[in-house]
């Protein structure tokens, strides 16, 4: 066999090689997109001289006064990958509860979160994300009638630190948080004024997550890339309890080794935990158990280079029927504006 002919084969093989690599880790089959009521719509909107680009899928029977729900996306995603990535349960969810969503796009594909470690354009250029937030329900409030007094925010990984900063500096403006693959920040590492107000959140982390650690720690790319400390999941926990001024204990269910799939095999089991007392605003998190910087749901799974996506949980659906007691306990308290 010549030379060239040995060259050849060599890079054919390489080639293959790093095919398979690429279907096995990286390959993300797309979930089938369901058939709603209502488009849904790309449109943007003008905040600080920036126009901003956002998706959103509004129920074509809309009541007035409904709930408004943004979902934030992780770095290096949008608005579009977001929504495939949560197997489109939000939008099932809005027409079935009677909710708009919507999917805004981060500046340069990221978030001004209120991490002093970040490195997303949006942070180095101080892009005011804060403003697009309020200046979208607002936009809502005029062209749908919903409430602006039921807004909540659900983000994943960056999105979900965008979500702790909103919890810190607007939490008059949002009703409750819900975050995914996230831990706050640890005190050094704020940009801004931690949490301080009251707040229902939720929180959803995996323990075996390759970027943001579950036992706390240097948050990072794969080990390369660093994004600054943040406290564990359960840290996490214990500091939004204490803000809202929980002193029982939490409690959880079920107990760690109890596997929800029914078979009996190992996987990912489900806990959760919950800080509850009369009065106050709840916290309850969610802990996978092997899973990895994923979103949880029954329609979509993340690429395995990203660690295991877990199907035991339905997210979208568990988010949903937290905010809804949410609403149901603030109902005496927070009439609609």
């Amino acid at each position: 066999m010549s030379a060239s002919v040995t060259a050849l084969v060599v890079v054919g093989a390489v080639a293959l090689v790093c095919a398979a690599a690429y279907g096995y880790l990286l390959h993300s089959p797309r979930p089938a997109e369901p058939r709603l009521g209502a488009p849904v719509t790309v449109d943007t909107i003008t905040v600080d001289d920036r126009s901003r680009a956002y998706r959103a899928f509004v129920p074509a029977d809309l009541p007035p006064g409904a709930p408004l729900l943004f979902v934030l996306h992780g770095s290096q995603q949008d608005g579009k990958t977001i929504r495939t990535a949560t197997g489109y349960g939000f939008d099932k969810l809005a027409e079935r509860h009677g909710f708009a969503v919507v999917y805004p796009d981060g500046y340069k594909r990221g978030w001004n979160d209120g991490r002093t470690a970040a490195v997303t354009p949006a942070r180095k250029e101080d892009v005011d994300d804060e403003g697009l937030i309020a200046a979208l329900v607002e936009r809502f409030r005029q062209r749908h009638g919903i409430d602006p007094a039921r807004v909540f925010v659900t983000g994943f990984s960056n999105g979900g630190q965008m979500a702790f900063r909103l919890a810190a500096r607007t939490p008059e403006r949002i009703a409750a948080i819900a975050v995914i693959g996230a831990g706050l920040p640890t005190p050094d590492q704020w940009a801004v004024t931690e949490p301080r107000r009251p707040l229902p959140v939720l929180l959803i982390a995996g323990t075996r997550d390759p970027i943001m650690p579950y036992e706390g720690g240097e948050a990072s790319i794969f080990g390369f890339q660093k994004r600054g400390t943040v406290l564990s999941a359960e840290a996490t926990a214990h500091a939004f309890a204490e803000v809202n001024g929980i002193t029982e204990p939490p409690i959880s269910w079920p107990p760690a080794t109890l596997p929800l799939n029914g078979s009996g095999a190992e996987g990912p089991l489900v806990t959760e935990t919950r800080y509850s007392q009369p009065g106050k605003a709840p916290v309850v998190a969610f802990t996978i158990f092997g899973g990895g910087h994923t979103i949880p749901n029954p329609d979509h799974r993340f690429p395995r280079l990203m660690g295991r996506t877990d199907h035991t949980l339905n997210a979208p659906a568990a988010i949903w029927d937290f905010f809804s007691e949410a609403m149901r306990a603030d109902a005496p308290r927070r009439p609609r504006q």
